[in-house]
């Protein structure tokens, strides 16, 4: 009859496998609590990288936001990162609080956007 030796091979798989879990859990909850305040957004990919040139600090906007005097080509359009919602451009650009590229977004949802993230409106 086969004999199991518990303490030589059942409890080192189970002891490797809670440091293995717990380790992945820590590490999953401090990426997680750095998304913190970034509303539904689940692309956790993307937001883990910080941008290493600075980006343009002016790109993000403060106080209450005028998205209309932002479209300076009038085409309706701004761009606008979608985890950090008052950072607004009416060009192409980088986010440079994450790195992430800015999206195309109808000034109306822009707006929206920022409502419904608790900034204020002009």
């Amino acid at each position: 009859m086969l004999r199991i030796n518990f303490k030589k091979s059942i409890f080192p798989i189970i002891i490797g496998t809670f440091i293995f879990t717990a380790l992945s859990t820590s590490n999953l909850i401090a990426q997680c609590s750095m998304m913190k305040g970034h509303g539904n957004h689940s692309g956790h990919s993307e937001h883990g990288k910080q941008s290493t040139d600075g980006g343009d600090t002016t790109l993000i906007r403060k106080g209450a936001i005028d998205v209309d005097e932002l479209d300076f080509d009038i085409d309706g359009y701004v761009y606008q990162d979608q985890m950090h919602w008052n950072v607004i451009s009416d060009k192409p650009a980088e986010c440079p609080l994450c790195g992430m590229k800015l999206e195309k977004v109808k000034i109306k949802d822009a707006i929206r956007n920022l409502k419904e993230n608790d900034f204020q409106v002009k």
